[in-house]
């Protein structure tokens, strides 16, 4: 399991509420960046990357010279192909960063009639830059192969908050970008590996349901707090998400991999925190009961430092032993959860992140103090 998840197909982020949750389980997110590209992020994603450095910075240049031989073939074996299903009467086109094509592929495209050149602001504002345009779906399918290519040499997971290019595989043949590019499905096409979701499948049993509410600041605040926590979770989804691929490698129905993935994430994750839940509400119980059964008693320090003065006064008495007494239970409750917490790291942290996240009542709060 990978440590660093890279974003896909875009540069800045389209899901707000996807990259909080993102960054409860990622250490860090990388994304493919041109050299002196203007990133106009938000304050959500700047907010993360200035307290938790969550953000990575790929340059393009060393990925798109490595994907452009397999365009380049599929361009030279099926020109005509390409042609007919990448041209028409629209006028619909998209575009990457000029730095994003190697200099070879763009030429190609652009004598193949699939490419032009234009100068355009970026989305977020900035310098004029140069762009290679080029129909929607070709736009669309070279940014995830692309992506997937600088995965593969980062070592990155790569991870998206959109839907359709979940669709797509992140290790792309010859047959298989044919394929996509010309909108023709295969019956031996590579289907996406669900065990990637393993983590954010987890994270998403806690989230509050007002998640767009709640600051980045806070987000990173519970990984800074609980950064031992943190780290034994994610380790944990590693070996499951290990585990799952060996156990799913013989299984080809999408629908069985996922309900094997939603299984996993029941068993290592779901299950645990319901268990933890229950024995810190017993923790509290048993501290209930105990304050029924409280003597109170002055300590003996108190009782000698004070001689007769107190021994008058049996309802201050009373009520100094009573804080006593209730002081000591409060610690030795609190430690007893500690201890709970501490031999359940892993489920600690999702009920830290529910806890810190998710709005609470003032009863709740009171009950959950020491």
């Amino acid at each position: 399991m990978r440590d660093i998840a890279l974003y896909y197909p875009y540069i800045h982020f389209r899901d707000e509420r996807w990259l909080k949750a993102a960054a409860l389980y990622w250490p860090r997110m990388a994304r493919v960046v041109p050299a002196g590209y203007p990133v106009a992020d938000t304050d959500t994603a700047r907010i993360l990357d200035d307290e938790l450095g969550f953000l990575v910075p790929v340059p393009p240049d060393t990925a798109a010279h490595a994907v452009a031989p397999l365009f380049l073939e599929i361009l030279n074996a099926h020109g005509e192909r390409l042609t007919s299903a990448l041209t028409g009467p629209t006028a619909r086109t998209a575009a990457v960063h000029w730095d994003e094509m190697d200099a070879e592929l763009r030429d190609a495209l652009s004598s193949a009639g699939l490419a032009g050149e234009s100068v355009a602001y970026p989305p977020g504002g900035g310098p004029l830059l140069p762009w290679v345009t080029m129909h929607p779906r070709l736009v669309w399918i070279y940014k995830c192969v692309l992506s997937s290519q600088a995965a593969e040499m980062g070592q990155f997971t790569p991870t998206t908050d959109q839907d359709d290019a979940h669709l797509q595989p992140h290790r792309w043949s010859g047959n298989q970008l044919l394929s996509a590019l010309t909108d023709t499905p295969r019956e031996d096409d590579v289907l996406p590996d669900p065990t990637n979701a393993v983590g954010l499948l987890a994270i998403s049993t806690v989230l509050p349901r007002d998640l767009d509410a709640v600051s980045a600041g806070r987000i990173a605040a519970v990984r800074r707090r609980h950064q031992a926590e943190f780290e034994a979770f994610h380790a944990a989804v590693g070996e499951a998400v290990d585990l799952l691929r060996d156990r799913l490698t013989s299984v080809s129905l999408p629908v069985a991999q996922m309900e094997y993935t939603a299984l996993e994430v029941e068993r290592l994750f779901k299950t645990p925190l319901a268990e933890l839940r229950r024995a810190l509400k017993g923790a509290r119980i048993d501290t209930v009961l105990s304050a029924a059964n409280l003597k109170f008693d002055l300590p003996a320090g108190l009782a000698a430092v004070g001689g007769g003065a107190l021994a008058g006064q049996p309802l201050i008495g009373a009520a100094a032993g009573a804080a006593f007494g209730l002081s000591s239970l409060r610690q030795a409750s609190g430690q007893h959860r500690d201890d709970l917490r501490n031999a359940a790291p892993v489920a600690s942290y999702l009920l830290n992140v529910e806890q810190t996240l998710a709005p609470r009542s003032l009863l709740y709060r009171l009950a959950m103090r020491r």
